[in-house]
């Protein structure tokens, strides 16, 4: 061997610990893709995991938010009697005011409209539980049938559900939650803890088991929740001085409903007026309770006053029976404050006309284009031309009995209810300075009480033709005696409240100052010197007649009206078919405060 420069030969260990060192770096790549391969694996069944995780999640809370949508959905008994105590034929409600041009109106009617809505609500609601169930213990038809039957037999009026943290195993999973439900009449809500369980339905997809349990733990099939009724009484609906007025027939058609099924004020304020307590049970089919779940202390229910006043209630049928037409309405407001104190309708407990029907207002009206006049610098002495007729937009309007009074004050205009010489006004006014002063008088269509209302509706005028009509009460514009009452009490009091019968108006708007002392003058004019001045009115009395034509016929049928106020009382009547409002209506108004201040009221003898 030959040696090396120091004398020695090549060592064969280093060759060795090279190739040593070889086998350990190549073992230890195989040892680091052993471990990155499991890493992958573990990594992604950590990733599998989680998005199962968040699927069980998504699902039950999708669930839990259909089955809070199915259990606050109101049933259709509820619904159709959302407003008021039932459905009757409409007022008959088109036409003009003394014009001889017809125009249209709205009637009021009842509808199945609140049944079908409640259904949909309720199809919906069950839809979306079904889209994210399966059966299980029961079928997910009976699923949503029970939850829907919690609602309707506990009276649930608010519900809550908070999910808890999500165990899985496998195709199993848990969800833990916790239900919250008010229920009527009772103190406290109803609270408990319950588990959803759901499986695993192919691929990503979820779904939550149907089982009587997963609604409450103590349900299982043939078991159902239910509630136990209060020893308590129920609450009256009282008069403004703390009288009972369900023994007056006509407040308790019309306005007080009934109980069972739930109408009018007594479906309103039934939260408020059924006595409180009683308890929570779960019972058999057979309506064997097999254990109570939550027990409530008994209260009576609450006393609630309204604005009504009996004794103007009195009044106002008194008068309305003397009218020589079977069918009219009379509403008496409160100036101060909107408060409705009178509703009466002819005949007596019939329909009801005067919150439910819908009328073209006729020369009751001018009241409102008056103040857009005089909103518009129009003033008292402003001369207007009372001719026979006036042709607009091609088409033309006349006065009743072919009246002319040639040119003539504004304030005479208004008194003998002169509509040649409003619909010239009103054409010399700005573009939707009628619509505004509507406006202030809560001509916007909604319904100002919580049952059953017809408001004031003035759609838009679409050309000049329409603009003429509206501005003596007929075309499109429409609204009922309650309306039209707060009309008269908005100029009495110089300020408009939605009318109302329980609290406070619930909005109001302020005439224009300059707008309150001529229009003030002008209503007394109407009773002193104008188109009432043939009716003795006791007291101060400031009104306005109306004459509104309906349907067809030359000349077409007309309705009756009358509205004013003396003091803090305002009165609206409508007295269908009744002709002239100075003939039909404007004497029982008049009939109406004499009865207020004691006298005695009766029909006049029949003509001939």
């Amino acid at each position: 061997m030959p040696l090396t420069p120091t004398g020695f030969g090549p060592s064969r260990s280093r060759r060795r610990g090279r190739g040593r060192r070889g086998l350990l770096a190549a073992g230890l790549v195989l040892v680091l893709v052993a471990v990155g391969g499991g890493l992958t694996y573990w990594l992604k069944e950590r990733s599998d995991a989680r998005a199962a995780d968040r699927a069980v999640v998504s699902v039950a809370a999708a669930y839990l938010e259909a089955w809070q949508a199915l259990t606050i959905a109101p049933s259709a008994a509820e619904e159709s009697d959302t407003a008021a105590g039932g459905t009757g034929a409409a007022a008959s409600g088109t036409g003009a005011t003394g014009t001889g041009v017809a125009g249209t109106g709205a009637a009021a009617t009842g509808t199945g409209g609140g049944d079908a809505a409640a259904g949909q609500a309720r199809a919906r609601a069950g839809a979306a539980v079904s889209a994210v169930s399966v059966d299980g213990d029961v079928p997910v038809a009976t699923l949503v049938g029970l939850m829907s039957d919690v609602h309707d037999r506990l009276s649930v009026t608010r519900a809550e559900f908070v999910a808890g943290k999500a165990a899985r195993s496998g195709a199993s999973a848990t969800v833990p939650y916790t239900a919250t439900l008010t229920l009527a009449g009772f103190t406290e809500p109803l609270t408990y803890s319950g588990s959803l369980g759901l499986t695993g339905a192919g691929g990503d997809a979820w779904k939550v088991r149907a089982a009587p349990s997963s609604v409450h733990p103590d349900l299982k099939p043939g078991l159902h929740l239910d509630r136990t009724d209060s020893t308590g009484k129920r609450g009256a609906l009282l008069d403004v001085n703390g009288r009972p007025m369900d023994t007056n027939p006509e407040l308790a058609g019309n306005l007080i409903g009934r109980i069972d099924p739930a109408s009018g004020l007594q479906r309103v304020y039934d939260s408020r007026l059924r006595p409180q307590g009683g308890s929570v049970v779960v019972r058999t089919d057979g309506n064997e309770t097999v254990k109570t779940l939550k027990a409530y202390p008994s209260s009576d229910g609450e006393a609630i006053r309204t604005t009504i006043n009996l004794d103007v209630q009195r009044a106002a049928e008194a008068a309305l029976g003397t009218a020589a037409q079977p069918n009219g309405a009379l509403v008496a407001i409160d100036t101060r404050t909107g408060g409705v104190l009178a509703v009466a309708n002819r005949p007596t407990n019939g329909y009801g006309r005067a919150v439910r029907g819908s009328y073209p207002p006729g020369s009751t009206f001018k009241i409102v284009t008056a103040t857009a006049a005089l909103m518009n610098g129009r003033t008292a002495d402003t001369p207007l031309d009372c001719t026979e007729k006036v042709s607009i937009g091609g088409r033309e309007f006349q006065n009743a009995e072919a009246e002319q009074f040639g040119m003539i004050p504004f304030r005479t205009a208004f008194a003998k209810s002169c509509n040649t010489a409003f619909i010239r006004l009103e054409q010399s006014l700005p573009d939707g300075a009628l619509e505004q002063a509507a406006k202030l008088y809560g001509f916007d269509g909604v319904e100002p009480l919580p049952i059953a209302s017809v408001g004031g509706s003035f759609p838009t005028p679409r050309d000049d033709v329409e603009a003429a009509a509206a501005s003596i009460g007929q075309g499109r514009v429409a609204a009922s005696p309650l309306q039209m009452a707060s009309v008269a009490a908005a100029v009495a009091s110089g300020t408009w409240h939605q009318p109302f019968v329980v609290g406070e108006s619930p909005r109001s708007n302020a005439l224009p100052a300059q707008a309150l002392g001529p229009l003030r003058d002008f209503m007394r004019a109407v009773v002193t010197e104008g188109t009432a001045a043939g009716v003795p009115m006791p007291g101060e009395v400031g009104g306005k007649t109306g004459t509104a034509e309906y349907g067809n016929g030359n000349p077409p049928p007309t309705h009756g009206w009358f509205v004013g106020y003396r003091g803090d009382i305002a009165v609206a009547t409508v007295i269908e078919d009744g002709g002239f409002g100075a003939e039909s209506a404007a004497p029982v108004v008049s009939r109406f405060f004499t009865a207020l201040d004691g006298g005695q009221v009766s029909a006049p003898p029949a003509a001939g």
